[in-house]
């Protein structure tokens, strides 16, 4: 059985005074977190985690903080998981990955000493599976998400190689 990695890091570092309680708490949990004067490091080894559990007293006091108009990650635990928020379980989020970068660029669009964070990845696998690796960039401003992976990248060239008779075949 193989297993497949992704090595994941986000850069640069973030202020922790850039993030509103509730995303550091969330991206704790989605990601590995260091702080280092002042600021967050967030990467993981395998990958950021899809499923992610929080307690709901720590959400409810990370929630004061935030408004669900300068905050998706507020306005879909508000919208989504009210009961929860007022019990005492923990809130399950899953599907973590269509949010994260939506958090991320939450916060580069509040900081005024952030313009930008980039996030990388690596597909590995444990075994020489081509389907096992490769890789993804992704440039996040308060403006746009911007991601391209190593397969669209590789469609880019076979179309570009293509285009100017290079090859005459490949990967359309």
């Amino acid at each position: 059985m193989a297993d497949y990695y992704t090595p994941t890091v986000v850069e640069p570092f973030i202020p922790l005074s850039a993030m509103l309680p509730i995303e550091r708490l969330f991206l704790a949990q989605v990601f590995d977190e260091e702080i280092a004067d002042e600021t967050a490091y967030y990467y993981s080894e395998d990958g950021a985690n899809d499923l992610i559990f929080m307690p709901a007293g720590d959400v409810r006091a990370a929630l004061d903080a935030a408004k669900p108009d300068t905050s998706r990650l507020a306005h879909k635990l508000l919208d989504e998981q009210p009961d929860a928020i007022l019990g005492e379980d923990d809130i399950e989020l899953d599907m973590c990955g269509d949010l994260w970068a939506d958090v991320l660029q939450d916060i580069v669009r509040r900081s005024p000493n952030l313009d930008h964070l980039t996030v990388t990845m690596a597909f590995t696998c444990s075994k020489m599976r081509v389907d096992g690796f490769g890789g993804l960039a992704m440039l996040i401003t308060a403006e746009t998400i911007r991601s391209e992976s190593t397969n669209t990248l590789f469609d880019r060239f076979y179309k570009e190689a293509q285009a100017n008779g290079e090859i005459g075949h490949g990967n359309p």
